[in-house]
């Protein structure tokens, strides 16, 4: 059985987890419904937008992650928590290639590498 300390530990991390997949996949509902919509500045149009499914979706996604973002910074220090959401741009960036066939640049890796050691050097 797993100490309390270590159970505690990993609930944190999979607190933060959460949140992050939470906000990457609003992002991708985000990105579908736009692309099923015609966004303009008026405010008719941006309501419309806002209340397509796949867009409603995204914001109801993002409502969620935030509400467990909050136990997240329950949990851990903020200088912890906020720097490993930088791995969710990381994240998108590969995502993207994969779910939505954008292409996959050398800057982007470079700059997806330069986050990771980033992220890294802030855990240590």
């Amino acid at each position: 059985m797993l100490s309390y300390e270590v159970r505690n530990c990993m609930i944190k991390y999979a607190l933060l987890l959460l949140s992050m997949t939470l906000a990457i996949t609003g992002q991708f509902f985000f990105k579908s419904g736009l692309s099923e919509s015609s966004l303009s500045p008026q405010f008719q149009s941006i309501v419309r937008t806002v209340f397509t499914p796949k867009v409603f979706m995204g914001f109801a996604l993002y409502g969620i992650s935030s509400i467990v973002w909050l136990f997240v910074l329950q949990k851990l220090p903020l200088s912890v928590a906020y720097p490993a959401l930088a791995l969710t741009y990381v994240i998108v960036v590969f995502a993207s290639v994969l779910v939505l066939h954008e292409p996959l640049t050398v800057n982007k890796v470079v700059g997806s590498f330069i986050i990771v050691m980033g992220v890294i050097l802030m855990f240590r």
